[in-house]
């Protein structure tokens, strides 16, 4: 590869890009309409998904709340805003990278957050973007 740039070496070429948008009867889905979303949790306590994930949104409403086992802000590990389907319902729910543990009370957090099986977390990762509305 050429160390520096020139008119000589640049090309410009045009990519093709994919972007999905998440909608409800052919409008797009804004952020308002995606904190009414039931927030719940995707993992069953057996880790196996208790519905069919659709993929991820870029917006954090409200605060994060990182597993309880990370302490600082700047140590938290990834996480995603994942859209989701439980029967025939749309469900949003916050999914951390890490250390799975069924058995981490919710009780007195404001924001439920869970963290994907160790197996699980590159599925979780690898979900469409989802584009809402601002």
């Amino acid at each position: 590869m050429p160390s520096q740039l020139t008119t000589q070496n640049a090309v410009i070429t045009t990519a093709v890009v994919e972007v999905k948008a998440l909608t409800i009867s052919g409008k797009q889905v804004t952020q308002s309409v995606f904190k009414q979303l039931p927030e719940e949790r995707l993992y069953a306590p057996d880790g196996t998904m208790r519905g069919r994930p659709w993929g991820r949104v870029n917006f954090h409403p409200g605060r994060c709340t990182p597993p309880p086992d990370t302490t600082v802000w700047w140590a938290w590990p990834e996480h995603a805003h994942v859209v989701w389907q439980l029967g025939d319902e749309l469900r949003r729910a916050t999914v951390w990278a890490g250390k799975f543990d069924p058995d981490v009370s919710l009780e007195g957090r404001p924001w439920i957050s869970e963290t994907a099986p160790p197996s699980e977390w590159n599925l979780v990762a690898d979900l469409p973007q989802l584009f809402i509305a601002v």
